[in-house]
């Protein structure tokens, strides 16, 4: 544009009549004088106070276009004017210069601008329905822009400096920082930096970082640069972070006097970094590039493009659904590009497509060195579309289901298992195309499956079939060769009626699906094409397989048959398979509960929805067996419900004595992608009652709590498994519990043993349990054990029980689960009275001991027969002693070995007065001082030496009375005499009994005594 102003001044009236009159010369002059004079003083007033002016003169400018407005005027000449300016409300400007420097030269009586220069101007502009408004300017700049341009007049250049566009829109605020350049109306050179911004619509959400825009003009060219982070979007069906994109441009410079824009165009773009996901899919750090190089004609509705471009898309994974696909490459390369917007956009050109892939992976399949191309004329436009290209794919694969061949596999399952670890996949004569009608995707020729260990699967498609067509297409499926197992499926009869289709179906195949290893399948019936696929079997299809693989925990010998039930047994729709029936006469071991079902029966429900197995598993009757080598129970019937849902395999089921007695629930789990899995067994409260439920009913284990058995017991309890093996843990919980056992009968036995393992039994240190009273050889009360529980032994690491009125406690015990093993163990005496285990003892009745003893006392047990291994014994108050004389033999005086008592030997009466006080002394002792060590002599009877410091204390005072002839002549060495009282005594007394024949005894009086057999 070109800015004039022109200034005239009017002449002044006296100056015409001047002209016109004939005055005299000197007043002539005189007035000329003063007009000269006046007009010098008004150009130094002028001159002074030009700033101002100009000033004035600029905001009345803009406030006669209704524009209010702000400026300073820091220069001004003949050539030039800098200043700054605000235009708008003060409260919020729409446009302000920091700084803005115009040059500008005279001609004529106007003003042409050559240069305008603003540092750091901002405008505040407004976007909103398509419409730009930049606030009080419009009014202005809509009149700058109707008023034509002057052919002969050049555009001043326009430079720009720091400026910043602030701008509002419809999808949120818009801040850019830019220098930019314009000559003659045309851009010559643009850099802008966008600040981060994020711009939401409806459907869409855009986060962008800081973006950098270089714009460069060279004659009549333009290159365009744009770098843009994208931080993320999201779109229906699309998702992206982290991107970058860029865009490399070389184009016509607009002509838009003449609106052409002819010329080559060169684009080239680029999306890189981040993730994208679209249409369910997930690419992982994306990179498209797209180029185009063509010719441009015309100009907006008649525009028309020719030339060849290229697209490649690369990515390090791609993950579909359950698919994963790693190294994705596409190249698309596209020749004779036509697009034309005459008469509506149109377009064609001649594509060809490679791409191929690292690997991909879904589910157990894996494919690799994937590799195809497709190629052909596409087109579009009108309103629709076509394309006809062919080509071919090929991979190779593994389907790692089985899992590697291993020794035990039988000859076919090994070769499947080998077969199905690398194969190669040829497709060739693939079609796809599509015009008038639907997308259609053929195979002209039969698609093979070739696993490197020898062999051949291949699926052959009826010629000029439709692959995608609702319909379907008659199919064979063959596998042989190799030692593969045969496959033959056919459909036959096909046939079209009412939007029907109809086929017979035979199928007879022993091959290994999901969990069914090595079925063998008979099914014959029909098909029916509508909504989907389902068969209707004629006749009970039968099958038989050695196991279902559940990893670790197989279930094998499986044998029975499925038959119908009115309905499909066979349906599939939309990419779902179900299938149901009566199953009946199924039979099965499960080796890894070690127990077998036989003669179940119930309603079998199991498919595939949304590309998940489920099944539903009505079990109305069976009956459980245990096969482990020593039985755990006895058979019990089985009813229950089991299902299979999002790849986890739960039953709930119920278990019932012959009786029809509740006996216990469990609740089974097992994931079939990890294969791990648990059963959860629970007994609930079981009442144990005479002539009612009983131990010994539910396990032979239970054999040893002698019957009657009265009380409360619960057992929870878990069994886990994985691959990698097997793990368990429980809890008993007894209440109350009273039984005959082959120590005496117990009474109110409760506690909790808690169980770190159920196969083998281990339970972890700190288990407890309680018993009121054991009816023993010595009454025991309030007793404890605290012990745990390995695969070896059964350790009790402290129990105490009430006895004599002192304690007995259990320092160790170690009792061997194996067979043949010793059992270990120390007692500890603390202030027992020994007064009941003497009155027990077979001399009982001929010896009387009063002593309450502390001590320990280690033993070892084994089969029948206990030894004491050196124990020891000490009295801890004063205490009695009475031993008849009939129980002693080998009394010598003097601190010579006493020997008794001995049941079997009854010595004469002695006639040495010495010995004959020892017998006294013993009959009658008072003692002090009381020990004894225990040990079992090498002749297995048990020894107990005592060594007892005390007085002769009988009942009646003793005293002896000799005269003196006596004690001269020495008459009363071979005479009884009394032993006096307060006689000070050091006996050593060694004893000896039969433990083993003592313990038997007590076993047999209580076998005799008790109701019921019990087992030691």
């Amino acid at each position: 544009s070109r800015w004039t102003a022109a200034w005239r001044w009017p002449a002044s009236a006296g100056s015409k009549r001047l002209a016109k009159a004939a005055a005299p010369r000197r007043t002539w002059l005189v007035v000329l004088a003063a007009i000269a004079i006046g007009l010098l003083v008004l150009a130094v007033v002028l001159y002074a106070a030009r700033r101002p002016i100009a000033r004035e003169v600029l905001t009345g400018w803009l406030g006669s276009q209704g524009v209010a407005s702000e400026a300073q005027v820091y220069a001004i000449g003949p050539s030039g004017f800098v200043g700054s300016i605000k235009v708008g409300d003060p409260a919020r400007r729409d446009f302000e210069a920091e700084r803005v420097e115009v040059r500008y030269r005279l001609k004529g009586l106007g003003v042409e601008v050559s240069q305008v220069r603003l540092v750091r101007p901002m405008v505040r502009a407004t976007m909103r329905k398509g419409v730009l408004s930049v606030g009080q300017l419009d009014p202005l700049i809509a009149e700058f822009r109707a008023r034509p341009p002057r052919p002969d007049a050049r555009s001043p250049r326009i430079e720009i400096a720091r400026g910043t566009l602030r701008l509002a829109t419809d999808y949120g605020p818009a801040e850019i920082l830019a220098d930019a350049t314009v000559d003659n109306a045309k851009l010559s050179s643009l850099s802008a930096v966008s600040r981060p911004m994020r711009l939401r619509t409806a459907t869409a959400d855009l986060s962008l970082g800081p973006a950098d825009l270089a714009v460069v003009t060279r004659g009549d060219r333009v290159e365009i640069r744009l770098a843009a982070p994208i931080q993320r979007l999201v779109a229906p069906g699309l998702k992206l972070d982290t991107a970058q994109l860029k865009l490399n441009a070389a184009m016509p410079y607009p002509d838009t006097r003449r609106r052409r824009g002819d010329g080559r165009v060169v684009i080239d773009a680029s999306l890189a970094g981040g993730r994208l996901e679209a249409a369910g899919q997930t690419l992982r750090d994306p990179t498209l590039d797209l180029a185009f190089t063509g010719e441009a004609r015309g100009w907006i509705n008649d525009l028309a493009v020719t030339g060849q471009g290229s697209g490649a898309l690369a990515s390090t994974g791609l993950q579909a659904g359950g698919s994963q696909v790693r190294g994705l490459k596409l190249a698309a390369a596209f020749s004779d590009v036509a697009w034309t917007r005459a008469g509506g956009d149109a377009a064609s050109a001649q594509l060809r497509l490679t791409g191929g892939a690292d690997s991909l992976a879904a589910g157990d399949l894996g494919l690799r060195q994937v590799a195809g191309a497709l190629e052909g004329p596409i087109r579009f436009g009108n309103g629709g579309a076509s394309l006809a290209l062919q080509g071919n794919a090929v991979a190779r694969g593994q389907w790692q289901g089985l899992g590697p061949p291993g020794p035990l596999d039988s000859r076919d399952i090994a070769a499947v298992k080998r077969a199905a670890r690398d194969f190669r996949i040829l497709a060739p004569g693939i079609t796809l195309a599509a015009g008038d009608g639907p997308l259609r995707l053929g195979l002209s020729q039969s698609l093979r499956l070739l696993p490197a260990a020898g062999g051949e699967a291949r699926v052959t498609v009826q010629p000029g079939a439709n692959l995608l067509a609702s319909g379907g297409a008659d199919l064979k499926l063959a596998v042989a060769g190799g030692g593969l197992p045969r496959v033959d499926a056919d459909v036959s009869s096909l046939r079209f009626a009412d939007g029907r289709t109809t086929a017979g179906l035979r199928v007879r195949t022993t091959l290994s699906i999901g969990p069914l290893e090595q079925g063998r399948i008979d099914a014959v019936g029909r098909l029916t094409l509508a909504d989907g696929v389902s068969f209707s079997a004629d006749r009970c299809a039968t099958l038989a397989a050695p196991k279902l693989e559940f990893g670790e925990n197989d279930v094998t010998v499986l044998a029975g048959q499925l038959c119908p039930t009115g309905s499909p047994m066979l349906r599939m729709a939309g990419g779902n398979w179900w299938i149901a029936g009566r199953a009946q006469g199924v039979s099965a071991t499960a080796a890894f509960l070690q127990a077998r079902i036989t003669d179940a029966a119930g309603q079998i429900d199991f498919g595939q929805t949304s590309g998940r197995l489920d099944a539903d598993l009505g079990i109305t009757e069976a009956t459980v067996t245990d096969t482990a080598p020593a039985t755990r129970f006895n058979p019990l019937r089985m009813t229950g419900r089991a299902g299979l849902a999002r790849e986890l395999w739960t039953a709930d089921l119920a278990f019932r004595t012959p009786a029809d007695q509740p006996v216990a629930t469990a609740r089974l789990t097992h994931e079939g992608r990890s294969g791990r899995g648990a059963v959860d067994i629970d007994t609930g409260q079981l009442s144990f009652a005479e002539g009612g439920l009983q131990p010994a009913q539910l396990s032979p284990l239970a054999a040893a709590v002698g019957s009657p058995a009265t009380g409360d017991a619960r057992f929870a309890g878990r069994i886990g498994w994985t691959p990698d093996g097997q793990t368990s843990s429980g809890a008993l919980t007894l209440t109350g519990l009273d039984f005959a056992s082959p120590a005496g009968r117990i009474e109110d036995l409760s506690g909790q043993i808690e169980f770190a393992s159920l196969v083998p039994l281990v339970a972890a240190p700190g288990q407890t349990l309680r018993a009121a009273s054991l009816d023993a050889i010595v009454p025991l009360t309030g007793i404890t054990a605290t012990f745990a529980l390995d695969a070896g032994a059964l350790t009790i690491s402290g129990g105490e029980a009430a006895v004599g009125g002192g304690v007995l406690r259990i320092e160790t015990l170690q009792v061997p689960l194996a067979a043949g093993q010793p059992t270990r163990g120390v007692l500890v005496f603390e202030r027992v009275q020994l007064h009941d285990l003497v009155e027990a003892s077979p001399f009982g009745d001929k010896v009387d001991l009063d002593a309450r003893v502390s001590g320990r006392m280690p033993f070892e047990a084994q089969g029948q027969r206990v030894r004491i291994l050196g124990g020891d014994l000490k009295a801890v108050e004063p205490g009695r002693l009475s031993i008849q004389r009939t129980a002693l033999t080998g009394v010598q005086a003097d601190g010579a070995e006493v020997v008794g008592p001995a049941a079997a030997a009854t010595p004469p009466p002695s006639a040495d007065t010495f010995t004959d006080f020892a017998y006294q002394a013993m009959e009658n002792l008072a003692f002090d001082t009381l020990d004894a060590t225990v040990a079992t002599r090498p002749d297995d009877r048990l020894g107990v030496l005592f060594h007892i410091i005390g007085k002769h204390d009988p009942p009646q005072r003793q005293q002896i009375r000799l005269s003196l002839s006596d004690l001269i002549q020495r008459k009363f060495l071979n005479r009884k005499l009394p032993l006096p009282s307060d006689t000070g005594v050091n006996l050593t007394l060694d004893t000896t009994l039969n433990l083993d024949d003592l313990l038997r005894d007590f076993a047999e009086y209580r076998r005799l005594r008790g109701s019921g057999e019990v087992q030691p």
